[in-house]
């Protein structure tokens, strides 16, 4: 019985000791019986702590990247897309990307950067 496992309905993975019939146990606790090598594991779901965890940090690098591009913008720097007026809204909006935002911490809505 090592080529099969019981698989749950939230994806969950359970294999049986040894002398345990797998037919007679997912019966009683319920489960399906796959072969071993037809298992393909659920996509990995993040929680939202993680997405929560991902975006802070994304929001940590973007900051000072806006406001170097503000000030070098302001010196006279050449080659930098967007205006300074642009680069400090961006700011503004990484400031309240946090998760008093309703879309936080869907990365698809992030601010966006001035291009």
């Amino acid at each position: 019985m090592d080529d099969f496992i019981i698989v749950g309905s939230d994806g969950s993975v359970t294999a049986v000791a040894e002398g345990i019939d797998i037919f007679e146990y997912v019966k009683t606790f319920g489960g399906t019986v796959i072969r071993r090598d037809e298992y393909v594991p659920p996509p990995y779901v993040p929680t939202m702590q993680e997405l929560s965890e991902i975006e802070n940090v994304w929001r940590e690098v973007e900051m000072p990247k806006a406001q170097q591009n503000v000030t070098a913008i302001e010196y006279g720097g050449e080659d930098i897309p967007g205006t300074a007026q642009q680069w400090q809204k961006y700011w503004l909006a990484l400031r309240k990307w946090t998760a008093d935002n309703p879309d936080f911490p869907d990365s698809t809505k992030r601010p966006v950067a001035p291009t």
